[in-house]
């Protein structure tokens, strides 16, 4: 809790394993904010590479545990001292003044969590195919969000204040995949104010095609076990709304036919990538 006239903490909870090639950048964007009252919280699942030290550099607060994301993520939380939290990845980058604006907005309008759009980055060309298909695929998760479709799968809150995400259980640390969105719907049925803010998170995308395929393996595997702890099918949800993000590629990138042919690629080979993980899944799961 902050004192009278004090401005509130921020802490930022960041998962990591084997992340030296993209925490450098991370922190750098996270100490170059307009808003300097924060902490940043390394969660590490035994990193073997240089990550310990880029965070040492930076000063962050270290912990160690053998964690996926939402268990590192509720480590974080319970380490933390600020009345704010942010989540992030290691390959995101922060827009200068968005914990300023979250911080704003929850203390002046009274919002419990904020959502900051997310543009995606690709440096290769199968990370900028998969950039671009996740830019249209937010899209028109918020066009036909604004029309009132509740079954439309966006960009979830990371800023959230503390005391209401506690209220509400923390994480679901059984989730590989899906564990934000868990975290939201059980916000929402609880009438938490949201908003949306201006400010942007930057995301770089995986350089190389089996990083992004095995990503989607994992996904994949993880949704017997998001199906079951939820009750929730999202596969109609998925298939419609991946329809018509490629038509809205097919549409916007008509004069890049390389983009479009790499997003159809892509979409066909992560399809397969996914439903592979989803029968691993399964097999696993009724051993």
């Amino acid at each position: 809790m902050s004192k009278k006239g004090e401005k509130p903490k921020v802490s930022i909870i960041i998962p990591t394993y084997n992340s030296g090639k993209t925490l450098s950048e991370c922190l750098k964007s996270i100490y170059s904010q307009s808003y300097l009252f924060f902490e940043v919280i390394i969660v590490d699942n035994y990193s073997d590479d240089n990550t310990l030290e880029i965070a040492k550099q930076f000063g962050a607060k270290i912990m160690q545990a053998k964690s996926n994301p939402a268990t590192a993520r509720n480590i974080g939380i319970r380490n933390s001292t600020g009345k704010y939290l942010l989540f992030l990845d290691s390959d995101q980058l922060l827009s200068p003044f968005a914990l300023e604006e979250c911080v704003e907005k929850c203390e002046k309008e009274k919002a419990c969590m904020v959502t900051i759009p997310e543009k995606f980055i690709g440096k290769s060309f199968w990370g900028l195919c998969s950039a671009v298909w996740k830019n249209c695929y937010e899209k028109i998760g918020q066009i036909y969000s604004e029309c009132g479709d509740e079954n439309t799968i966006r960009g979830e809150p990371r800023f959230f204040t503390k005391k209401e995400l506690t209220q509400v259980g923390l994480f679901n640390s059984a989730l590989f995949w899906g564990e934000d969105y868990d975290l939201h719907e059980k916000l929402r049925r609880m009438n938490i104010k949201e908003v949306i803010c201006k400010s942007k998170i930057y995301h770089n995308e995986p350089d190389s095609l089996k990083k992004i395929l095995s990503k989607n393996f994992l996904y994949g595997k993880s949704l017997p076990i998001f199906f079951k702890s939820t009750r929730k099918s999202m596969l109609a949800a998925l298939a419609k709304q991946a329809f018509f993000t490629f038509k809205y590629v097919l549409t916007t990138f008509r004069k890049r036919p390389a983009i479009v042919a790499g997003c159809a690629f892509l979409l066909f080979l992560k399809s397969c990538f996914l439903i592979t993980g989803l029968f691993t899944g399964y097999i696993t799961e009724n051993l």
